[in-house]
């Protein structure tokens, strides 16, 4: 097995220069797993947010406000229910199908089938009270074949999710981005299609309908191609895990998800309630763009997950890698996004750069300690320990809400930014010798059993 963190001097030596050189360094670097599902999570951070922006934009121009508020409304709530309703079996499956081997297609199955039975319990209730409790004309409000609609959406999200999380989980990651490219494109060209037609509710119809055309394809891909290939190349090392350990990797983590979601969730509905709406139009930028950074963060780090749940022994050779591909990558685009946050928040209207430019130099300054935060929560996860992960979840969240609710008073917007900063700095501080052990090998890893 090739391992990333090794001295390369002979090699390097041995490198034409010039660009031939340069072809054969980018070719050797992509020969490693690692690096190659790294460089693809990354890609698929940058397609979905590029696509993401220009499909609202496209919105906002052709339909009018109250239908692009509706399909926003509609499908933030069809995102929260999905989130919800997985049960994070995404990163359960990016910690165990490396070495799931012959129990790899038991396991994605599983997956399926819970987040799915969920997701139409959860999405009916929904549809339910958004039907009964929701006036007519309210932005929320449900027809009965519009909430089955709803309903079979936030299943084939959830599945949707689940089959970028089992591509990663068999570091395959390099489709992720292909199909979340078509996905972009088909969306945006049905959002078109959809404004010149008397199709109702289009901008949600535009958002979802792709992912069911999708769903076929990349389906067949996984179960047909990837899997038997996967489980043919880990049979021989194979580690499958047990109900009881994935029950309990999952029950941590998915807590942590909660605490997450209470928090990004929650915060802007805070910021509106104690500072206005003017105040919350102005932190939306900043915190798209910071989310987008933890995003490539979380794309990096789960290809270390994936990577070193095949070879766990060298999970410290690993992290020093991806640390590395981090300190080129997301936190010089903090820096650069700190710069020029004057001239990106202009493009919003002089309001929101006069307003909001301060917020999101902090935010990006806070970057640097939410890495180290980042590799300890992936090395807990890489030993089946996912309660600190919730617990560190839990004291974000409630920091940040506590200290935005008692801080906005004296620094206005300005508290959300220097409250995560705060926080950041210090659970980095907590967790960092840990992390430095971890790096320098000299922490013996404390997985849990995969048997029970």
């Amino acid at each position: 097995m090739t391992h990333p963190d090794t001295d390369s001097a002979t090699a390097t030596a041995r490198t034409p220069t010039g660009l031939r050189g340069r072809v054969l360094g980018i070719r050797r670097e992509l020969a490693v797993p690692l690096y190659r599902n790294t460089y693809a999570l990354m890609l698929n951070t940058a397609v979905n947010s590029a696509f993401g922006l220009l499909y609202w934009v496209v919105a906002a121009r052709t339909f009018p406000d109250s239908e692009v508020g509706r399909g926003n409304a509609l499908t933030s709530l069809m995102l929260l229910v999905s989130v919800l309703t997985q049960l994070n079996f995404s990163q359960a499956l990016i910690r165990f199908l490396p070495r799931a081997g012959t129990s790899s297609t038991r396991l994605i199955l599983l997956s399926y089938g819970v987040s799915s039975g969920l997701g139409i319990l959860g999405a009916g209730g929904v549809a339910v009270y958004c039907h009964l409790f929701r006036p007519e004309g309210d932005p929320l409000h449900m027809s009965w074949p519009f909430g089955l609609w709803f309903v079979a959406s936030v299943v084939t999200w959830s599945l949707f999710n689940l089959q970028d999380a089992a591509l990663t989980g068999l570091r395959e990651s390099m489709w992720i981005p292909l199909e979340n490219g078509v996905y972009g494109i088909v969306k945006l060209i049905l959002l078109v299609i959809v404004a010149q037609t008397a199709v109702s509710d289009g901008v949600f119809t535009s958002w979802t309908l792709p992912v069911v055309a999708l769903i076929v394809p990349v389906t067949l891909l996984l179960f047909r191609r990837l899997l038997p290939r996967h489980v043919a190349a880990t049979r021989a090392d194979q580690e499958p895990v047990s109900r009881r350990t994935l029950a309990r990797y999952m029950a941590g983590d998915y807590a942590g998800q909660v605490f997450n979601q209470m928090s990004s969730t929650f915060l802007p509905v805070l910021i509106v309630g104690l500072m206005g709406p003017e105040e919350g139009a102005y932190f939306l930028p900043a915190q798209t763009v910071f989310t987008a950074m933890n995003l490539l963060t979380m794309g990096i780090t789960s290809s270390l997950v994936a990577e070193a749940a095949r070879d766990p022994a060298h999970a410290h050779r690993y992290a020093r890698a991806v640390l590395r591909r981090i300190a080129l990558t997301v936190l010089p685009a903090s820096v650069v996004v700190a710069l020029v946050a004057p001239w990106l928040l202009q493009l919003y209207g002089t309001q929101y750069r006069a307003n909001a430019t301060f917020l999101l130099q902090l935010l990006m300054i806070s970057v640097f300690p939410r890495v180290v935060v980042s590799l300890y929560m992936t090395m807990t996860r890489l030993e089946n320990r996912t309660a600190p992960l919730a617990w560190i979840q839990l004291v974000q969240s409630a920091l940040l809400i506590a200290a935005v609710a008692v801080l906005h008073g004296p620094l206005g917007l300005d508290s959300v930014g220097w409250a995560t900063l705060v926080i950041e700095i210090a659970l980095a501080l907590a967790v960092g010798p840990v992390v430095v052990r971890w790096l320098r090998g000299q922490r013996t890893p404390r997985s849990l059993p995969a048997r029970a």
